[in-house]
């Protein structure tokens, strides 16, 4: 997989109920920039669940358009289907790279706990909850 020449946290949002981290990369090799998506998992790791090529342009974005799609999911051809373990060592590379980039993997272990500390329901398992699609 390509190196990471920049990443940067870009908001934390929820998405079908599960809190999620988007992260702007720009890697060598591929044009443009790309959006990870991550979510945490038990144990303060963290799970990249999709990655979109963003082809977003304020001209023709700045309302909702059907004129293209903005952010396109290509997790796929970047990595193949999840089912499949021939690309499984790229993405946990492609991963890791985003996650020592920077200061990103400490400021999404703060957001994450700060989640589940200030949970709505402030039960005994709250360490137990898990963020995952």
């Amino acid at each position: 997989m390509s190196k990471i020449k920049e990443a940067n946290l870009v908001r934390f949002t929820e998405r079908d109920g599960v809190w999620c981290a988007d992260v702007e990369v720009k890697t060598e090799g591929i044009s443009g920039t790309l959006i990870a998506e991550f979510s945490a998992t038990k144990g303060s790791e963290f799970e990249m669940s999709h990655v979109y090529r963003k082809d977003a342009s304020r001209e023709i974005d700045w309302y909702e358009n059907n004129l293209h799609e903005a952010y396109k999911d290509i997790s796929e051809e970047l990595f193949g289907k999840k089912s499949r373990e021939s690309k499984r060592g790229e993405r946990e590379e492609f991963k890791e790279g985003i996650l020592a980039f920077g200061s990103i993997r400490e400021e999404l272990k703060e957001h994450f706990q700060l989640s589940r500390t200030a949970s709505l329901f402030h039960t005994e398992d709250v360490e137990d909850q898990t963020y995952l699609h």
